[in-house]
């Protein structure tokens, strides 16, 4: 047998221990298993999972553990949509590898080794230890509705040529963004949530008059980023949110017009080249 049955999966799951025989795949049709593991060392790196495509009910795909990384491409025709990537070990592959996934939920940033780019099926994805100050993850996904990425309390910029047009929920965990014009081409957007412990001062400062015009935009959370400019054409704009948190005393709004929600936030000032880690054990977002 090359697999043990994770019975205490919300959805059963089958963990590979070695290569596939024909005799395991007649097992996982009748098991009518929904998703496959690879824990650790098991597999050779460019193993073809070629096999998948005779398994109809197979969902997802999770990597874990320290694993030379099989051949991802050859999922493509299978039904498997999902890939998560529950560890920073793994072998990194080519972004071309990930082309058949809907939703990728990765713990390692540089697990895609020619970025998150470029992925004309992908609707949803999920980013762990973004170490990067320029973000060009989601640019070319034109299917692409919901992005997350979980930084190391770096101010970033969105380096999107071709931005995700059809994106609706971005949030970005202890991180900065010190450049919004990338979502100005984001129309469907509608939720925005930057979310860090304190405002940087002393550097950069965001310009939200970028959003102004998205018509869609219902949630905005961007106050402890850095210092606000823009506020008045923003909360005079379309969006139809019902109020804009601000940083007291650090934005160029009017704190009594009816959108406009002060609040106290804790000030850091900026140290060049100064980066911290997420607390070990942290799991966002997994």
């Amino acid at each position: 047998m090359s697999f043990i049955d994770e019975r205490d999966a919300i959805e059963r799951a089958a963990i590979l221990t070695g290569e596939i025989t024909a005799a395991d795949v007649d097992r996982l049709v009748e098991g009518a298993y929904r998703t496959i593991i690879i824990d650790g060392g098991t597999l050779r790196a460019g193993t073809s999972l070629r096999w998948t495509q005779e398994v109809p009910t197979l969902r997802a795909l999770e990597i874990r553990g320290r694993v030379d990384t099989p051949a991802l491409s050859s999922v493509e025709g299978s039904s498997i949509r999902t890939l998560v990537v529950a560890t920073n070990r793994a072998r990194s592959v080519p972004t071309s590898d990930l082309q058949s996934f809907e939703v990728i939920n990765s713990e390692d940033f540089r697990f895609a080794e020619n970025g998150w780019t470029d992925l004309p099926r992908l609707e949803k994805l999920v980013l762990g230890r973004v170490d990067s100050d320029v973000v060009s993850a989601g640019d070319g996904c034109p299917r692409l509705t919901s992005l997350k990425l979980q930084g190391m309390h770096q101010t970033v910029a969105l380096d999107w040529v071709d931005p995700p047009s059809e994106l609706e929920w971005l949030l970005m965990i202890w991180m900065r963004c010190r450049d919004l014009s990338a979502l100005n081409r984001c129309r469907a957007l509608r939720s925005l949530h930057i979310d860090n412990s304190s405002v940087l001062v002393g550097g950069d400062v965001v310009d939200v008059s970028h959003l102004a015009d998205l018509s869609q935009l219902e949630s905005i959370g961007i106050a402890e980023n850095l210092p606000l400019v823009g506020v008045p054409s923003l909360v005079e704009g379309e969006p139809p949110f019902t109020h804009l948190p601000v940083a007291k005393g650090l934005h160029d709004g009017d704190p009594a017009h009816s959108r406009v929600r002060e609040f106290r936030f804790r000030t850091k000032r900026e140290r060049p080249g100064r980066k911290r880690s997420p607390k070990p054990g942290s799991g966002w977002p997994f």
